[in-house]
Parts: structure tokens; sequence; C-alpha cells
């Protein structure tokens, strides 16, 4: 179980001594792939891609790529005992989606996904189970999907599949395969949480540990039904916040990551991003905080094929401006994990996702300075032109209540 990214004990070597963003030259039989590749599809801008040329992208290890034609938000890998891949996401919103549940589908190679359908649905399996998904207050019964399911991820630990989720309404906890198969059946747990969102799950020496939004954290009971400990909020070296949302634990080496995600109206570019910071001690505190991938907000990092390493992402204009059907799809960036004896690096290999010297200085910048005042009573990702607006709106809802 080595190879589970989140969730299980992973161990990372290289021998690089790269730094974020620098590029490298690949090699000439990975230049000649490349090549080959971008003439070959050319026309179609990574979208809707064949297997084949899938496989060529997966083997090449240089160009990031949709690997599914699905409309799926917040894309989580995983490999289990069974040398398959697994990929889950969000696929209905509170505005979009017919089904509502956790859709499934599986691969060997990241070039040909098998759809599993949907393995647990709230409107069939939670509600002839009366989970705990139905007692959330709703908010706006206007809406398309008054209540959706978030962010789910999958795991394998302990003998079955788990898939941490959350709902649009707040609240979040674990589904558990009863089967200890991954398509099921399923049974929902109590909830861990009632309020926020993104629930994460993290594996080591037999110890599990349950964490939520941004930065929440608390280790679990044995059977995973509870948590044992008053959550703790993870620290790092700064003055900014991680993130906002979207937290992932992982370990390089004898190095934690602690992952999150969010899009800055007040960074350089209105890109949904990953950040992260590196400690020894899980429980922290982390160093300085550093955007780890650009447009990869709400992705995961996996080892595959090869043991190759990527992140998932979906939120970009790479696909938001060419394909209006799948607006958010899930796409997989290469990189490259670099471990120091004090650090840990990522390389990312496509321009498109890497972060710049500019993005690198700003995030510094906000290490010292924090959070614009500007900003402090408004979303985060509100754009300079939109924060009158957005201030305006708080105001009305403070008055209404």
């Amino acid at each position: 179980m080595k190879n589970l990214i989140a969730g299980v004990f992973v161990v990372v070597t290289a021998a690089c001594s790269s730094h974020i963003g620098t590029p490298r030259a690949p090699d000439s039989a990975a230049d000649i792939s490349h090549s080959a590749i971008m003439q070959q599809i050319k026309d179609k801008s990574y979208i809707g891609l064949t297997t084949a040329e899938k496989s060529a992208l997966v083997k090449s290890h240089s160009r990031a790529f949709q690997t599914l034609n699905e409309k799926v938000r917040d894309p989580f890998i995983t490999k289990g005992p069974d040398d398959y891949y697994y990929l889950t996401g969000t696929t209905a919103g509170s505005h979009w989606g017919e089904t509502i549940g956790i859709r499934l589908w599986r691969s060997r190679d990241f070039a040909e996904w098998e759809d599993l359908g949907f393995v647990w649905d709230l409107y069939k399996d939670g509600k002839q189970n009366k989970t705990w998904h139905f007692e959330q207050k709703i908010r706006n019964p206007q809406f398309k999907n008054p209540r959706a399911i978030w962010a789910p991820e999958i795991h394998y630990m302990n003998g079955t599949w788990w898939i941490p989720h959350c709902m649009n309404i707040n609240g979040h906890g674990l589904l558990r395969s009863v089967s200890g198969k991954p398509e099921g059946p399923y049974e929902a747990l109590p909830p861990i949480k009632r309020d926020l969102i993104d629930a994460h799950i993290y594996q080591e020496d037999g110890r599990t540990y349950y964490m939520w939004q941004a930065d929440y954290f608390a280790e679990m009971n044995a059977d995973m039904t509870a948590l044992i400990e008053e959550p703790i909020r993870l620290q790092h070296d700064g003055n900014h916040e991680m993130a906002y949302e979207g937290i992932l634990l992982m370990k390089v080496g004898d190095k934690y990551l602690f992952i999150g995600s969010g899009r800055y109206g007040y960074e350089p570019t209105n890109t949904y991003d990953l950040f992260y910071g590196v400690s020894k001690n899980i429980r922290g505190p982390y160093g300085k905080r550093r955007m780890m991938i650009k447009n990869a907000g709400h992705g995961n990092l996996i080892q595959g094929p090869n043991g190759k390493w990527w992140a998932t992402a979906f939120d970009h204009d790479y696909t938001t401006n060419i394909d209006k059907k799948n607006v958010w799809s899930p796409w997989l960036v290469p990189i490259e994990i670099i471990e120091k004896e004090d650090d840990v690096l990522i390389h990312v290999k496509d321009e498109r996702f890497r972060p710049t010297q500019e993005d690198h200085d700003f995030i510094k910048k906000l290490s010292i300075t924090g959070k614009p005042k500007e900003w402090y009573d408004v979303p985060p990702w509100t754009q300079p032109d939109q924060l009158e607006e957005a201030r305006e709106r708080r105001k009305n809802k403070r008055n209404n209540h």
C-alpha cells in the first residue's frame, strides 16, 4: 500500500537539485516524443483525446492533458491494492448535475478509464438509510440541487474502502464499504462535523488522522468512526493563511506536506492554485507557504505508471475556453518531487501550470504582510473590480440577519 498518496506512508527519493519553477530541458527521446504528440493532437488542444494519444502523453510525462472527458470538479486519484487507480470527484453541485452521490472510475494506465457508475446515491442509498445528510438545513431551496455532495476522496485503509465527503450546505464525514470492494455497497457513518467542508484522511503507523476545510486536524479512533481529541488548526511560518479549502496531507521521506487550495483576488493572476508547507512533525509547525502548482486547486498528487508523479487539476482556461460541455474535467499535470535534507520541492514540467517568479515573489511578500486589508470582509476570490459590490452584498446580508 505504499503507493497510496493520501492516507498511507509514502517515500519519494530524487537525485535532482532543481528548484521550484526551474525549467528543465528534456532528453532527446522525450523531446522527439513530445514533438510528435504535439503534432498529432494540435487541433484537439488536449481535449477528447484517444486512448493512444493519452498513453503517449503518460509515457512522455512532459505535458498536462485531460485524462477523463467527464464533468468533474475536485478530482482525486488513489491507487488500490489491486493495482487499479481509482478516480472520483464532485459530479454535481448546487446548480449543475443530475445524480447526487459518489461516482467512481478506475484505470491501470491513466489513458483508459472504466466507469463504475454511482457507488453511492444520496437520494437512493442515503434516503433509504436516513443518513445525516438529510438533517442538514437547506439554505437555498430554489437551487437545482439544494443538497449536493462535494469533494469526495477515496482511500483504502483497514481492509476496506473509505470515502471522505462533504455537502454544499456544510457538514462532512465518511462512507465505508461494507464489502471491502471499491464499488461498495457503502454505509454512511455519523457525521464528523456538521459545519465547514472538504474532508480528508491520512494514515500512518496504525494511526488515522482526519482533516477538513483548510487546516483543521485531529486523530481518529481505531475504527474510524469518531475523533479522539479536540481538533487543532495546523500552523505554518508566515502571516497569510495556507489556503481556505481543500486540505491534503502526504509524506515524502521524513517530511510532511501540508497542502491546501485557494483562488485569491489580490494575487497576480486569477487562478485556482495549490499551496504547501513542509514539516518533519505531522502536527507542525510547517514552514513557509509556497505555491506548489498553478491552476491545480483542489487536486491531489499521485504516483502513476512507471513511477512518475502527477497532480490532478480541473479549473483552468485550458479546458474552460474550449470544452463548453465539460467546463471542469480531470486533467493530469506532470511533476517531479525533489526531496532535500530539510525541504521538499515540486518541479512542474508543464509551464502552463508552473508558478512564475512573480508568483513566488508575491507569495513571499504575503507571508510578511498578510492578506490586504481591502479583502478582510469579502470572499478571498473577489477580484479588485468586484470589491465594492462584494462589500455591499456582505453589508446587506448582515442587515438582513
